[in-house]
């Protein structure tokens, strides 16, 4: 049964093993480097996963975030980002949740199942009415996910992220 979970040390390989999937991905074009959502596993992942949710142990441009790792029976499938609220960064690029499946796990309806959990906790955890989501305009997979959990595209901003222009979809859920 899929679910969502805190970071735990037994998942830790299956971890570091989607985000070196994911560095091939982007060498191979596939996606791009600012839509990496698995942190470096050199650094202690679970200890940064509960930091994370203090306030006071963020950079001042930062707000609080609730990251869980989406497991199914025994196997990692994918993390998930949930943030209390927004900056006007994360309003153009970010939004409120931000998730990542191993892309071994890509096309099998995982992304739509931890994005519907995610939405499930985010009711709990976001101080906004509106839930808002994000993903690259080019970025199909992600952006029928979104649709098919309820998101209704506002509209399409300009970013620019590690030297590169892109359009962002701005997508809103009614919590």
């Amino acid at each position: 049964m899929l679910k969502l979970i805190d970071a735990e040390e037994k998942y830790l390989e299956e971890y570091k093993e989607a985000y070196e999937l994911s560095l091939e991905k982007i060498r191979e074009g596939l996606i791009k480097k600012h839509d990496l959502m698995f942190l470096n596993p050199e650094e202690d992942i679970i200890t940064r996963m509960i930091d994370n949710r203090d306030k006071t142990k963020l950079p001042p441009t930062y707000v609080p975030s609730y990251d869980y790792f989406e497991v199914d029976e025994y196997q990692f499938i994918g993390v998930i980002h949930i943030r209390e609220e927004l900056t006007p960064a994360l309003l153009n690029y970010g939004g409120h949740i931000g998730y990542g499946v191993n892309p071994k796990y890509w096309r099998k309806g995982y992304g739509t199942k931890i994005l519907r959990l995610g939405l499930e906790k985010g009711k709990t955890i976001i101080k906004e009415d509106n839930i808002l989501i994000t993903c690259d305009d080019d970025n199909i997979g992600s952006y029928k996910i979104i649709e098919k959990n309820g998101g209704i595209l506002e509209n399409k901003v300009e970013n620019e992220d590690c030297g590169e222009k892109f359009l962002t979809r701005r997508y809103w859920i009614h919590k």
